[in-house]
């Protein structure tokens, strides 16, 4: 039942995608990777492809830290 430090790392990062993709700051909003995405995708498309990818890390580190 307890969690391992990859549970741990990816509940970590999920919500930190997931603040990021809500609250848009500028560290998380202006970073390289993000601008580049942005500009092939759009900023729609963009907070869809990371607020999926925050629910699914939050997903398997929440069932990973009660396998």
């Amino acid at each position: 039942m307890t969690p391992d430090i990859l549970d741990i790392l990816l509940l970590l990062f999920g919500g930190y995608y997931l603040f990021g993709v809500i609250f848009k700051p500028t560290v998380f909003w202006e970073r390289g990777r993000i601008v580049r995405t942005r500009a092939i995708i759009g900023d729609q498309k963009t907070m869809l492809l990371y607020g999926g990818l925050s629910v699914l890390m939050l997903g398997v580190g929440i069932w990973g830290s009660f396998q």
